[in-house]
């Protein structure tokens, strides 16, 4: 169960480092229970929004349903005035991305920029603890780490 007092800090407090990024998700997730995405959403103060979307029933692969995935996030950003996405991708029982989850971080990175939302970063939340994804430009294409 999250921390109330920590997240009722972290609420308040402008999300501005890789550090601040991983402590919002380990906080909100504490663990990996399965494998899923949750979305979460900054302010123009880089404070995060009192909205976070879990989503569960993403296919194994990133498939033709990415672009609708893109415009509901868009759509949300829009609506509650967010400037920024953090995603977090929960991984139990791994400690490291599989090429798959590679596919789908590249994939977000991609529709995300076609529909102008400011991805702050994507954090991998497993058994080890959280860390943000790290992107170089071969990974971006898609290769696996």
């Amino acid at each position: 169960m999250p921390d109330t007092d920590v997240l009722d800090r972290l609420e308040r407090t402008a999300v501005r480092t890789d550090d601040d990024v991983v402590d919002l998700v380990v906080a909100l997730l504490e663990r990996p229970v399965r494998r899923q995405c949750w979305v979460l959403f900054l302010g123009a103060d880089a404070v995060p929004i009192r909205l976070v979307i879990p989503i569960a029933d993403l296919p194994y692969q990133p498939d033709e349903h990415v672009e609708d995935f893109g415009a509901l996030v868009a759509d949300l950003v829009e609506q509650v005035d967010a400037k920024e996405v953090v995603l977090a991708w929960e991984r139990p029982t791994t400690t490291e991305l599989s090429a798959v989850d590679w596919e789908w971080v590249d994939a977000m990175v991609c529709v995300f920029a076609e529909h102008r939302v400011h991805l702050r970063g994507q954090v991998v939340v497993h058994d080890g603890g959280a860390s943000m994804v790290e992107l170089d430009d071969d990974e971006v294409t898609g290769a696996a780490a």
